[in-house]
Order: C-alpha cells, then sequence, then structure tokens
C-alpha cells in the first residue's frame, strides 16, 4: 500500500529523523516562495524568460536567477519591475498573522472599498451605471457560487433534528418596559 503525502516536506518529515535536517528544509521551501510565484505568474501568461529579459533590459540569465534566489536576494525594484514587464500592479501589505476568518473578513471589507468605488464612479454616467449595475449582478452570482462550492465541502454531520414546534414559557417583563420600550 503507498503512502500519500501532502507535501514534500511531509515526506522529508516522515523519512528523515534529523529535526535540523527538517528545518533548514522547511526554511528553504519558505525562503524560494516568492521567486516560484514570480516563475508561476511568468508561466501563466505564457512569457518566456527571453521576453521577460528584453522588457527589463537585462539577460534571459538574470531573470532565471530571479526565479530561483531566495527571498533574501529579491530587491523590492525587481519586483516591482518584475510586476510590469508581466503588466501587472503589485500591492504589498502589512497586517497582523491573522487566521482564516480574519483573513475572509479582511478581504470582504476590501471588496467592499472597491464595491463603493464602483458606486461613485456609476453616479457620473449612465453607461458607467449600466456596466457596473451588470457587474454587481454577475459578481453576487460568482460569490454565491464560490460560498456554495466551499460550504458543500464541509463535512457531513449528523444534526440533530428540532422539533417543528417549541413551545417556550413566557419571560417575565415589567409593563412599564413594554410601554415605554425601557
Amino acid at each position: 500500500m503507498c503512502k500519500r503525502y501532502k507535501s514534500v516536506s511531509e515526506l522529508v518529515k516522515k523519512l528523515i529523523d534529523d529535526k535540523e535536517f527538517q528545518e533548514e528544509f522547511d526554511r528553504q521551501i519558505s525562503d524560494r516562495t516568492l521567486s516560484k510565484t514570480l516563475f508561476a505568474m511568468r508561466c501563466s501568461k505564457g512569457i518566456t524568460q527571453s521576453v521577460i529579459a528584453s522588457r527589463l533590459n537585462c539577460t534571459q540569465s538574470r531573470v532565471s536567477k530571479l526565479e530561483n534566489s531566495g527571498v533574501d536576494a529579491i530587491k523590492v525594484s525587481d519586483l516591482v519591475a518584475y510586476a510590469q514587464a508581466l503588466g501587472l500592479y503589485m500591492s504589498i501589505s502589512f497586517h497582523e498573522n491573522m487566521t482564516s476568518v480574519d483573513c475572509v473578513k479582511f478581504h470582504a471589507f476590501e471588496i467592499k472599498k472597491h464595491l463603493d468605488h464602483l458606486v461613485n464612479l456609476a453616479h457620473r454616467d449612465d453607461d458607467i451605471f449600466e456596466g457596473v449595475k451588470d457587474f454587481y449582478n454577475e459578481y453576487l452570482n460568482n460569490i454565491l457560487r464560490l460560498f456554495k462550492q466551499s460550504a458543500n465541502k464541509l463535512p457531513k454531520k449528523n444534526i440533530e433534528k428540532r422539533a417543528v414546534l417549541e413551545v417556550c414559557a413566557p419571560t417575565e417583563i415589567p409593563s412599564d418596559e413594554i410601554l415605554f420600550g425601557k
């Protein structure tokens, strides 16, 4: 029977009983995450290293080095230029370490900011208004579909069936609170 691993790091932890080696391995994987992201973004756009090099006015080997560098060797100016060469906008954010719930809330509020910006644009022009109105419908359908897909992945638990009708004893509410809304 084959054992499946979720990551190479998990495999290393299982096969190698050397804590220092495991920690160094994890550090190196983490250290290369940014450069591998650059590689993945370029590939997703179907652009070669040579094309990026010409857009950056550097050699193909420099692009290769950038896409294989540790985080300590990559400068912010390299990231900005690389993003521009891919036709992308780059943003950097600083925030406390967040839980997944906090991340979802953070992004929900960021989305709201952008939706409010669209509302402001819609006030300026009827064509923009129509486009924003159509986008709102599209966005609502997409976000509900994504939410449903995610919710459907929740584990199926036996939920206690509740009675269709519950009768609860009334609570004592002083009559002056009812009359005066205290």
